[in-house]
């Protein structure tokens, strides 16, 4: 009877002892694990090395933070290194000599209670051609990017990402109910991928712009259409780095006390309501959006983050329930001028420092400024104060500006370029800020002078002048080599054999792609013409 008491004693101990186990791995939250470099539609050449960079943590979740014991590497599910040690949270792997091919990065970050955390892919391909640096940013370890890009020749002089300003927005999309029009978003689109940029998609679900018909759906219904949306988005976009699931959630800290986007309630109900976890709208949201696009980040974007601690707050309460499921990549800060204009470095990093207690890597989504004092002056002057606190925070993954053309932006005295093409004050600072730090090489490959011209030894190829107003010459072509120079949309706008001097004066201004009978591609730009 003893033994028999003992023996069922000790199977009621062992049980327990899984239970408290199993108990302490539930109240585990997994470890961030998330590929900031390259970007999904990266391009490289043969033969040349990618660097891998991956941002996790431990923080960020309902429970304690424990550590991050390694980061491994995979290129289509075959593992290619492991990283141990990190900066300022990124772990780093250099994948050396890459055989031509289409590939799909992924990362899996492990911690100190062993749970491990998959990144979403990144798809990048390696081919004969040497990357194009596009952008101010090519080579300065970050992206630049900025509203979609189809629509400027100079786009590519300055930036090296799209968002679709509008037309990725359901209302834009879906404005008839089962009637999909992709028109314009498919211009960004394609815009970006045939250039290797980095395309965020903005938004899934907003409380703004959004389809009137969804308001008299019921819950069912909602989810059944909300799945449908991103089915549709999935099946035509394959390269999309980055989706804003959630816009402007905040409501109950916001500085008026209201919804940032009048429209969200809609979603909260139709959705699934606030269930057991208070969000679990959201959770369904995101496992949706983590199903269809296991290949792209996924961000909740907001804004009043660094103007407004107890929004802030309010914005990481929700991340820490996404974090528990491993259903978020990023957190997204729009920093419009009305939250950071005047605000002062110092308290612009105290605010990057909170978004950083979320555990992910900080994407700012939507940035402009017009200056406390409305001026070019005022807008340098913010500029000069924002900008470095927001691309030297090491959380901060990249930025993408809300437009750049003075009266093309949605709000007067927020651009960089006056109508008529020529750089206002800010955008001279800007160009000189970001040529005067460290090339890293990537994005886009090295670059190594200081106006972010591929140098003679990239291609064996020199253009002269460069930036040029009328004319062009080339060194380094046989005598009678033909010659092509297309726009940053792929069209051809010169085809010519005389290579001693090329006329150039018919030319929009901005940045032209010269490619040689060999296959060398070689990038000018076409200066602004003063009056």
């Amino acid at each position: 009877m003893k033994n028999m008491y003992k023996r069922k004693l000790s199977v009621i101990l062992l049980v327990l002892m899984q239970m408290v186990a199993l108990n302490l791995f539930a109240q585990n939250t997994p470890p961030s694990c998330v590929i900031t470099s390259p970007h999904c539609n990266a391009s490289f050449q043969t033969g040349t090395d990618v660097t891998i960079r991956v941002y996790s943590t431990d923080m960020g979740g309902t429970y304690t933070a424990g550590s991050v014991t390694k980061v491994e590497f995979f290129r289509n599910n075959f593992k290619i290194g492991e990283a141990q040690t990190s900066t300022s949270n990124t772990y780093t792997f250099v994948w050396k000599n890459v055989p031509a091919g289409t590939y799909r990065i992924t990362a899996k970050a492990t911690d100190n209670l062993n749970e491990v955390s998959t990144s979403a892919g990144v798809l990048i391909s390696v081919n004969a051609n040497a990357p194009v640096a596009l952008g101010l940013s090519a080579g300065k370890g970050k992206y630049l990017a900025n509203l979609n890009g189809y629509n400027r020749a100079d786009f590519a002089t300055y930036w090296n990402g799209v968002t679709a300003e509008n037309s990725c927005k359901w209302g834009s999309v879906e404005a008839t109910r089962d009637v999909m029009v992709f028109t314009s978003a498919d211009k960004a689109y394609l815009y970006a991928k045939s250039n290797y940029m980095p395309f965020r998609y903005h938004a899934l679900a907003w409380g703004s712009q959004y389809p009137s018909w969804i308001t008299t759906l019921a819950p069912a219904d909602f989810q059944a259409e909300m799945e449908e949306y991103m089915a549709a988005i999935a099946a035509r976009y394959t390269c999309i780095d980055q989706i804003d699931v959630l816009n402007e959630n905040i409501y109950i800290n916001s500085y008026n006390k209201k919804e940032h986007a009048p429209g969200t309630p809609y979603f909260r109900a139709g959705l699934g309501g606030p269930g057991v976890t208070g969000y679990d709208w959201l959770i369904w949201l995101f496992q949706k959006a983590r199903q269809y696009f296991p290949n792209s980040k996924l961000v909740m974007n907001d804004y009043e983050l660094e103007s407004n601690s107890a929004a802030l707050e309010e914005m990481l309460s929700v991340i820490k329930v996404l974090r528990d499921r491993n259903l978020i990549d990023g957190i997204g800060t729009q920093a419009h001028y009305v939250n950071i204009d005047g605000v002062s470095y110092a308290k612009m990093t105290t605010a990057l420092n909170n978004m950083a207690k979320s555990g992910l890597p900080i994407y700012v989504t939507e940035m402009d400024m017009k200056g406390k004092t409305v001026s070019e002056a005022g807008q340098l002057l913010s500029y000069q104060t924002a900008f470095p606190a927001y691309w030297e925070h090491p959380a901060v993954a990249g930025i993408t500006l809300w437009g750049y053309v003075e009266g093309s932006t949605w709000a007067a005295g927020t651009g960089l370029l006056n109508a008529d093409g020529t750089e206002r004050q800010a955008l001279t600072w800007l160009k000189s800020y970001i040529s005067g730090l460290p090339s890293v090489g990537y994005p886009f490959g090295a670059i190594s002078s200081a106006n972010g011209i591929a140098p003679v030894s990239a291609t064996g190829i020199r253009i002269y002048p460069n930036p040029a107003k009328d004319f062009i010459q080339i060194q380094g072509l046989n005598e009678g080599a033909k010659t092509e120079i297309f726009n940053t949309k792929g069209e051809l706008v010169i085809r010519t054999s005389n290579n001693s001097k090329i006329n150039i004066s018919s030319l929009s201004p901005g940045l032209y792609f010269l490619k040689t009978d060999g296959g060398k591609t070689v990038k000018f730009i076409k200066k602004q013409t003063k009056n």
